[in-house]
């Protein structure tokens, strides 16, 4: 498993921020970052914590998994978004 969670910038996460409550003042009233463009982030390096996979394992989460567990279920999210698209 890499070091750095592998993200494949689909932006699906960025399209479904509605479901994560500490978000809810980037979303652009269809469920959608306000901060996505073009599948990219404008303010990738100021993005919040919970936008970043890494930050957050260290912060909330290394205690209950490893970090190959983290990653997984971050990418079976991951997945189920892709799939679930349009």
């Amino acid at each position: 498993m890499p070091d750095k969670f592998p993200c494949t910038k689909c932006g699906e996460c960025c399209r479904h921020i509605s479901l994560i409550p500490e978000l809810s003042e980037f979303d652009d009233g269809t469920g959608a970052c306000v901060h996505l463009k073009n599948n990219l982030c404008e303010i990738y390096d100021a993005r919040p914590d919970i936008c970043r996979v890494d930050v957050m394992y260290e912060k909330l989460f290394k205690s209950s998994f490893t970090r190959e567990e983290f990653y997984e279920l971050n990418l079976q999210s991951c997945k189920i978004l892709r799939e679930n698209k349009g």
